[in-house]
This record gives structure tokens, sequence and C-alpha cells, in this order.
């Protein structure tokens, strides 16, 4: 994925969200299902409640989860079925 192409995602899933998402774990919840394809785990969004208490913003939440090794192996998986011949 090439910078350009990871700025626009983060910013079309900070738009989807900003639009349905009324709380903190709300966001999360969506964040994940949309982000890594599953549902949340209590423990991660806990971990990531923290982080927003502690001020990180919700576009600095989904860049790191854009950039987690989750994201990237999923990415990875989905970039070579787009690439396999029909």
């Amino acid at each position: 994925m090439t910078p350009e192409e990871a700025q626009r995602l983060e910013s079309n899933i900070q738009k989807t969200f900003s639009i349905h998402a009324k709380s903190d774990k709300s966001y999360l919840w969506m964040a994940y299902w949309v982000i890594f394809e599953r549902e949340a785990d209590p423990e991660g969004v806990e971990g990531w409640l923290n982080d927003i208490k502690a001020g990180l913003n919700r576009a600095d939440i989904i860049k790191k989860m854009i950039e987690s090794s989750e994201f990237q192996k999923r990415l990875s998986g989905v970039t070579s079925l787009e690439a396999s011949p029909n």
C-alpha cells in the first residue's frame, strides 16, 4: 500500500466512523470490524480506550491499527487474492 493509499484509507475510515460512532467504545468496535474484519476483543478495546484517555485521538488510533502487523497481514492476503488471475 502506498503512503497515499494509506492516507486515503485512514481518511475514509475516520469520516465513516465519525458519522456513525457516538462513543469511543462503539468507534473502536466499528474499527475492528472494518480494519481487522473481526469482532473486537475486550482487552484490545480496553487498551485503545486507555490510549484515548491518555490523549491519543481517534485518527491516531486508526493510523496505528492500519500500521499494525495484523492489518498488514490481512492486507497482503487481500492483495494476493486481487492479483491472482480469474
